[in-house]
């Protein structure tokens, strides 16, 4: 079953098609900065171009969820499978804000769901309303891998890997602070080498400094994401904030807690797609980035 599920994803991903970033044609600003050790990455919209923008900004269709269900071998049991469809999706962001909702009951002010839950959930509730004929237990990864392939296709950005190379040869340690779901590594890894596997840790990324939301049950901007990420280069390598550098293309998410916490921060400007400026956000009117750039290799001239 697992063999039959990689082989299914690789399929997907080997199927995908080349994005580009659509420029933004923002003023760049970055120099070399001696001082950085360590660079943390954010990856939607920083590491991978998002035809959305960002993870939680998915296209929902009808034409998505049955084809992911087709895909899957999942079948609907309906002469209108097109309102299924419909109805599924409706669910599917309910299912999301409702379990949003409960986790704020528990004072949490950003809380993050694992998409395994929600598509387990839902596939129970097709089976009880006998609109599929059982529950699929086995393939809620698959489903959800297919259907936010299908909604969101991503892509590397230009130096992607080419840029976390050169770090690793500097020996210069990575991390990750991401709002992502568990097949966020699977993609960055296929990406990197070309291969599926059911790794939740990214390759040349230390994990004591990789930092996924949907294991945190938390979001971002949510400081303590950053705070552990400190916490654990502090520990392990003794660095300070001041030598880490925080790689991001959204102000309020990225930028503005990085810079809280006393980071260096590059904003990433190179896909019009993703940038987040937040210029309504009062917070953010006196929070400038260290750096600014649009292309990934420009890293290069900041670490050198």
């Amino acid at each position: 079953m697992e063999q039959n599920y990689l082989k299914s994803i690789k399929r997907l991903f080997d199927r995908q098609e080349k994005l580009l970033p659509v420029p933004t044609r923002k003023t760049l600003n970055f120099a070399r900065d001696d001082s950085i050790k360590c660079v943390i990455f954010d990856i939607y919209g920083t590491l991978l171009i998002s035809r959305s923008g960002d993870i939680d900004k998915l296209e929902l269709s009808p034409d998505c969820v049955l084809e992911s269900f087709s895909r899957c071998g999942i079948r609907i049991i309906s002469t209108r499978p097109d309102k299924v469809a419909r109805d599924i999706i409706e669910s599917y962001k309910r299912t999301i804000r409702d379990l949003r909702e409960s986790a704020r009951e528990n004072n949490i002010g950003t809380p993050e769901i694992d998409i395994r839950e929600v598509w387990d959930i839902l596939l129970h509730k097709l089976y009880n309303e006998k609109l599929i004929d059982r529950p699929w237990k086995d393939e809620v990864k698959t489903l959800a891998v297919y259907f936010e392939t299908l909604s969101n296709p991503v892509y590397p950005m230009p130096f992607m890997k080419e840029i976390i190379l050169y770090l690793r040869k500097r020996e210069i340690p990575l991390g990750i602070i991401s709002n992502a779901q568990f097949y966020t590594p699977v993609i960055m890894n296929y990406f990197l080498r070309g291969e599926v596997g059911n790794a939740e840790d990214i390759e040349h990324f230390d994990r004591d400094l990789s930092i996924f939301s949907y294991r945190e049950k938390l979001g971002k901007p949510d400081v303590r994401l950053f705070e552990k990420v400190l916490s654990a280069c502090s520990y392990k390598y003794g660095f300070e904030s001041s030598e880490i550098l925080f790689v991001g293309n959204d102000m309020l998410k990225d930028i503005y807690p990085a810079w809280k916490q006393g980071m260096r921060t590059a904003l990433f400007v190179g896909d019009c797609r993703s940038l987040r400026l937040r210029y309504e956000i009062p917070e953010l009117q006196n929070t400038q980035p260290d750096y600014t750039i649009d292309s990934l290799e420009q890293i290069t001239e900041i670490v050198s």
